[in-house]
Formats: structure tokens, sequence, C-alpha cells
């Protein structure tokens, strides 16, 4: 069994095109880079709301948050890609690059404990 699995090329570019295309449809070219960091810092402050929620640590039991985690993660992604496009970013080809450079790497847990 071959435990490779592969990326096929253009499909983070579309979806970065998709968004873009997205962002003009509504409205949102005019965003400032500014702009576009304070809402994806918003959108991943959502999401930790929301695993917060699911993954069983207090929160308040009189406010409904009706946030689903999938949801939060793809407005995080739309975001992200939303600050690329301002920065003129291509996200394939930069997560590429990166991922190549990553594949290189060995990594282990670490066996250090904090001394208290």
């Amino acid at each position: 069994m071959d435990n490779q699995k592969t990326l096929q090329q253009g499909t983070i570019k579309e979806l970065q095109d998709y968004v873009e295309f997205k962002i003009k449809e509504r409205g949102f070219e005019n965003e400032t880079l500014h702009e576009r960091l304070v809402l994806l810092m918003e959108e991943v402050g959502e999401l930790a709301k929301t695993c917060r929620k699911v993954s069983g640590m207090n929160i308040d039991v009189g406010r409904e948050d009706a946030y689903k985690v999938g949801e939060e993660i793809t407005d995080v992604l739309n975001m992200l890609f939303g600050v690329g496009i301002v920065l003129g970013i291509d996200i394939e080809k930069e997560y590429f690059n990166k991922e190549s450079k990553i594949n290189q790497r060995t990594y282990e847990r670490s066996k250090k404990k904090l001394e208290k």
C-alpha cells in the first residue's frame, strides 16, 4: 500500500480564485490588509470559542452559540485567502514551497517536562 498522498496542483489556486471572485461579487474588494487581518483574528477567535465548547471546557450556560466547527474553519480559510489576495500572494505556490521544506524535517515528541 502506498502511504504517499499528493495534492494536485491547481486545487488551491482554484479555491483562491473562487474566494477572490466571491469577495468582488459581495462588494468587499476594497478592504484593506488591516481590515482583513482584523476579520481573520475575529474568525480565529470564533473557531477557538467553538472548539472550547465542543471540547468540554467550561462555557457560559446562559448563552447559546449556534456556531459549528466546520463553519468556523471555513470562515478562517476564507479570511486567510482574503489576506493572501490583498498581499498578492499565490498561496498554492507558497504552500508547495513550504511543504517541500517541511517534508525534509524529522519530528518526535519532546521528552522534556516543565519543572515546577
